[in-house]
């Protein structure tokens, strides 16, 4: 069986950056799902008796274990492929286990390296580089087109620079150019029929702007307590850079990320594309999308945490941790969207500690929506039956399965007491 390098993984140990500055969400973006992470040059290469590929590199590489490497421009070209990380022997050194098997035991030329994407591609961009439109190379006709802006003015409205970091994020089935949002017979998500520009609007100054609907925060500020509320006016956001693991592949990716830079263990995942349907998906998409979902206006107080619906995608409870699907029903298809929950398992993943014996306790994670449909399960996340206590991205291999572990803050009311979530990346063969 081939090695499983599929699903990928980034985090803020590989060098990435998502700090408190406008274009962050969006240069992480371009990096993760779009062109990768380039390693040191190769100084030399070699194939030991295994088949796996031995790399040495002019610079600390940052990688980690479990990422997936892609080789470029090596001959033999058999050594033109994807690899999992399967060993770190030292800050300049990887050991890479290929997907295919090399036949061929002598490298002629070197070529060069890189952290491979997701493998998505920039369908539009906007010439001031606030806008970005993706969407999965070779798509189905499943796989929506994912909008991310990050615009503050539209010339006369206006959210202050100083205010909270976030990106309005939506899914479309259909775009012909980047602000190709407003026709009521294409779904989006979110979605109001009566008003489909909803997501992307600015309306008002100062504490009174409203900016976007669904939003993906990624810094805010910070208090002693997790439940405190501060609105997205307050200029007292924490500069540095914050914590974050991103993982998934063309069909749904997540980030798990510190938006409170002062405390690193308050995390909030986000995450967005397509699941694993118990229905057909040729009326109603598969799609979900986790967000701040909130028309609250910049000044208005509200803890990030715990009180704007699904802030938290499947953490902290039925009331804000849920996420986004489009409403099941086939006779209207262009209908608002709904919440999905994850009662099926509950709230608690990484809290319980039902396997403590366990190197790993990973279970599916099946959702159902308000309406009381079971819709399905999320690609690549799994519920975490046992309470690790990781702090940062965490690569955990349990025989031949392989996964990546980080944890979020799922407690209310505990100032530091966290959970966490397993994705799982496939397997090592």
């Amino acid at each position: 069986m081939a090695t499983d390098v599929d699903v990928q993984f980034f985090s803020h140990l590989n060098g990435l950056v998502l700090g408190n500055n406008w274009g962050d969400m969006i240069r992480l973006l371009d990096a993760c799902l779009v062109n990768g992470v380039t390693l040191p040059s190769v100084t030399s290469t070699s194939i030991d008796k295994q088949g796996d590929v031995h790399l040495t590199l002019f610079a600390p590489h940052k990688a980690l274990l479990l990422q997936v490497v892609e080789l470029t421009d090596f001959e033999p070209l058999s050594l033109n492929q994807k690899y999992r990380i399967k060993g770190v022997p030292s800050p300049t050194q990887l050991i890479l286990k290929p997907q295919n098997v090399i036949a061929e035991t002598a490298v002629t030329t070197k070529g060069t390296g890189k952290l491979a994407s997701l493998g998505y591609e920039i369908i539009f961009r906007d010439d001031k580089d606030v806008k970005r439109v993706y969407r999965a190379k070779n798509p189905t006709a499943q796989h929506p087109f994912i909008r991310v802006d990050e615009s503050i003015s539209d010339g006369t409205n206006s959210y202050h620079s100083s205010y909270a970091k976030y990106a309005m994020v939506g899914l479309l089935e259909h775009m012909d150019h980047i602000d190709d949002y407003e026709d009521p017979n294409v779904l989006q998500l979110p979605f109001d029929p009566t008003n489909p520009s909803k997501n992307w609007k600015i309306s008002g100054t100062g504490g009174d702007v409203v900016r976007g609907w669904n939003r993906w925060y990624w810094r805010k500020r910070g208090g002693s307590q997790p439940g405190e509320q501060y609105s997205d006016t307050d200029t007292a956001i924490p500069s540095g850079n914050g914590q974050f693991t991103f993982a998934g592949n063309v069909d749904a990716f997540y980030l798990i990320t510190s938006i409170h830079q002062n405390n690193l263990s308050r995390k909030i995942m986000l995450g967005c594309g397509v699941f694993d349907s118990t229905t057909s998906s040729d009326v109603i998409p598969n799609w979900f999308l986790g967000g701040a979902i909130t028309t609250s206006s910049a000044g208005n107080f509200y803890s990030t945490i715990y009180n704007s619906p699904n802030m938290t995608m499947l953490a902290n409870g039925a009331t804000s941790g849920k996420f986004l699907v489009p409403k099941n029903n086939i006779l209207s298809r262009l209908s608002i969207h709904e919440y999905a929950n994850c009662s099926i398992t509950g709230y608690g993943s990484g809290l319980i500690d039902n396997h403590p014996k366990s190197n790993i306790a990973a279970t599916d994670f099946p959702f159902s929506d308000d309406d009381g449909y079971l819709r399905g399960s999320l690609k690549h996340l799994c519920f975490s039956r046992k309470n690790h206590l990781y702090g940062v991205t965490t690569p955990l291999l349990e025989d031949a399965s392989m996964y990546v572990y980080d944890n979020v803050h799922n407690m209310p009311g505990a100032a530091d007491i966290s959970g966490g979530f397993y994705f799982y990346l496939g397997e090592l063969s």
